[in-house]
């Protein structure tokens, strides 16, 4: 459920709460990865250690700081999930697309997170560039029973230790883009996604779009999604597929490819693809371009396109890392 922000209804949320004591007051509320790089999508944990002096969680709500864009939040079995919209101070570019409004608060209801437990609540979204060098505050509020509620919103003046708050706010603190590496969460377990053999067919005259197609391995433990993509050749690349429906190969646009743990996703003529919409001007075969992946947890991947014949089916098999044509690592 989705519906227009209303800013009194916020304040009264997060600045009007009455705060009670936790049965432990060294367990805060905390984002499980703390550090980000600036121009990344992050995949927020936020962990909830307790209850309400003794009062069980019925609801989580978490506010967006401002400069975090597109977020996106996971739903909980057993969980209602609301957002709230509002506009963004300024209009950021989001892979090509004018954002100027988004979700500005998420909130999970409805459950039942027992005063003994711990839960994790999760969302994504997009850290935009001019966040380096901040540390963001999440604010954060626990409902309970009968009107019990740990607000998680103090945030610390120039110059005070955050420990001396009884209720500090989750933090993350924004790092450079280039102390991320090639975009992954910093801190979090490198993601071991590799790019193999990325290639594009040339333009069969003066068309307006075309495809790039490739492979993902991921050697890691976990899965991973491609969640977008963006290359200069043209206006927007989409994520899309081939579906066969009544006879009929149709194209579709999906939000996302998944790549599991220990395997691979292949992007491949006639099924996935990177669509390359608005080209600039038709591709040329021998020549080649950057095109950047953007994965959930991997974060941005810049691979080196090469532009095969009109038919070409495969990459040019080159295997070599970091700058060269066939494979890019996220490390």
């Amino acid at each position: 459920m989705t519906f227009p922000t209303k800013h009194a209804a916020i304040a009264a949320l997060f600045l009007g709460a009455t705060t009670l004591a936790a049965t432990d007051a060294a367990a805060h509320a905390t984002l499980e990865t703390a550090e980000v790089a600036a121009g990344t999508t992050y995949k927020a944990v936020m962990r909830i250690p307790h209850g309400c002096d003794g009062k069980p969680t019925t609801a989580v709500s978490i506010e967006i700081p401002e400069g975090v864009i597109a977020a996106k939040p996971m739903p909980k079995a057993g969980w209602n999930l609301e957002t709230e919209w509002g506009a963004y101070a300024t209009t950021h570019d989001y892979y090509g697309t004018p954002m100027s409004e988004g979700v500005r608060l998420i909130r999970w209801s409805g459950g039942e997170l027992p005063d003994d437990f711990y839960d994790e609540f999760v969302f994504r979204a997009r850290i935009t560039g001019g966040l380096a060098g901040h540390t963001l505050a999440f604010k954060t509020v626990q409902d309970c029973p009968g009107g019990a509620r740990v607000a998680w919103t103090e945030i610390a003046a120039p110059g005070q230790d955050p420990h001396d708050l009884a209720r500090p706010a989750p933090t993350l603190t924004v790092l450079a883009a280039n102390k991320g590496g090639h975009g992954h969460n910093h801190g979090a377990a490198p993601a071991g996604i590799t790019v193999d053999a990325p290639f594009a067919r040339a333009s069969a005259g003066p068309v307006k779009n075309g495809a790039a197609y490739l492979t993902i391995r991921n050697s890691g433990d976990a899965p991973d999604r491609l969640i977008a993509a963006k290359a200069p050749v043209s206006e927007r690349a989409e994520l899309h597929t081939h579906l066969h429906e009544d006879g009929v190969m149709k194209m579709r646009k999906v939000e996302a490819v998944e790549v599991p743990a220990g395997g691979e996703a292949a992007l491949k003529p006639g099924g996935d693809h990177v669509m390359l919409m608005g080209l600039h001007a038709p591709l040329k075969e021998g020549e080649t371009f950057p095109l950047t992946l953007v994965f959930e947890t991997a974060g941005e991947v810049t691979v080196t396109v090469t532009i095969g014949s009109v038919g070409a089916s495969s990459g040019h098999g080159d295997h070599s890392h970091h700058g060269s044509h066939g494979t890019q690592k996220s490390d």
